[in-house]
């Protein structure tokens, strides 16, 4: 009798839950950390012009070239350490596929971006959890402590971290980076709303990986464009498992467009940090709500019975992030900063809603 053709998948695959988020429909959408800012239509216009102008029958290699460069000069970094893909969470794929060997221990703060564990296992890595802080902090001295007990392959840090917003500073990473030979890898996908950033480490530190992306600061999600800075020997061998011209004509062109409008991105990215202080502030003053700080565009917040505001919430219109499933993290929810209109909007609709869960019976 022929096994079924399950059986020839790994069984840590089988046994894993994969990355889904439920669709809700409402009208103010803060659940995703997505800008709140759209491309404007004078720079859709000249990235669409350019598609058009462009040979659509064959590769688009010389753009990739083309890009490489371009980023270079953006992020400050030379280009062949540099590498651009189809999303910054390939790039952790990519990492992870040609560094980890069964059972390879990885360091990963907990609680973190689900999909840091979830590629570790598909690799057959062993994630080592290191707890935050009471505070949802980085623990520095246990991670430190997790590395030398476990002869780490790789420590992932995001940094600021999804779903606390908090930071690693460039002292705490200098003492990690000079007492280890692990790879380091610091995903800076929000990293343009703190003051704090790897970058500046990369040239002095050749175990040090950083992961940079248009979704967020760059309000380009939709392109699905990241990148990867390191060592050249390190980008290199991480570029050998990249699929070759795995991103589209349209991204590529999208995201030469976008970086020539440095001035837009830094004006938007003051807006959303001057929003994430103004509903911080306004968390604080809530009764039943304990907000705490962030360095992303995102803010985490403890309330009682979250699931019932998560959901009074959505009756409401507004969606934000239930993170309950999360270790440590069984009251909290996350809500991503939007337009002041939109952060309004959930202000006053968490205010409805804790005020009726304290009428209504359990």
């Amino acid at each position: 009798m022929i096994d079924p053709p399950l059986k020839r998948i790994r069984p840590e695959i089988r046994s894993a839950d994969g990355y889904h988020l439920t669709r809700y429909d409402c009208p103010v959408k803060l659940n995703q950390n997505e800008s709140p800012f759209d491309i404007p239509d004078d720079l859709k216009n000249e990235i669409l012009a350019d598609v058009r102008r462009r040979p659509w029958f064959r590769y688009p290699q010389p753009m990739e070239m083309d890009l490489v460069e371009a980023l270079a000069d953006f992020a400050g970094w030379r280009p062949d350490g540099l590498i651009v893909c189809n999303g910054s969470n390939t790039l952790v794929q990519l990492v992870l596929a040609v560094s980890t060997r069964p059972g390879a221990p990885v360091v990963i703060p907990s609680p973190s971006f689900s999909l840091y564990g979830l590629y570790t296992g598909f690799f057959g890595g062993r994630v080592v959890p290191v707890d935050l802080t009471e505070e949802y902090t980085f623990d520095l001295p246990g991670i430190r402590e997790a590395v030398r007990r476990e002869s780490a392959n790789m420590v992932i840090f995001g940094s600021p971290n999804n779903p606390t917003g908090c930071v690693v500073s460039n002292a705490d990473l200098k003492v990690l980076l000079e007492q280890t030979d692990a790879l380091v890898l610091v995903d800076e996908a929000y990293a343009e709303f703190s003051d704090e950033t790897a970058r500046d480490l990369i040239g002095e530190y050749p175990n040090l990986i950083v992961l940079k992306t248009f979704s967020k600061a760059l309000g380009a999600a939709g392109i699905r464009i990241g990148y990867l800075m390191a060592h050249p020997e390190i980008a290199r061998e991480v570029l050998k498992a990249k699929v070759p011209f795995d991103i589209n004509v349209f991204s590529h062109s999208a995201a030469l467009h976008i970086l020539q409008h440095d001035g837009l991105i830094r004006e938007r990215v003051r807006t959303i940090r001057d929003e994430r202080e103004r509903v911080f502030a306004a968390l604080r003053e809530i009764d039943g709500v304990r907000p705490w700080p962030s360095h992303a565009n995102f803010i985490l917040f403890e309330v009682d019975n979250p699931a019932r505001v998560f959901n009074g919430l959505i009756e409401r219109g507004i969606l934000i992030r239930n993170v309950t499933s999360y270790a440590l993290l069984e009251n909290a929810l996350r809500v991503s900063i939007g337009r002041a209109e939109e952060n309004t909007r959930f202000l006053n609709a968490l205010e409805e809603t804790l005020r009726d869960s304290c009428v209504q019976p359990e």
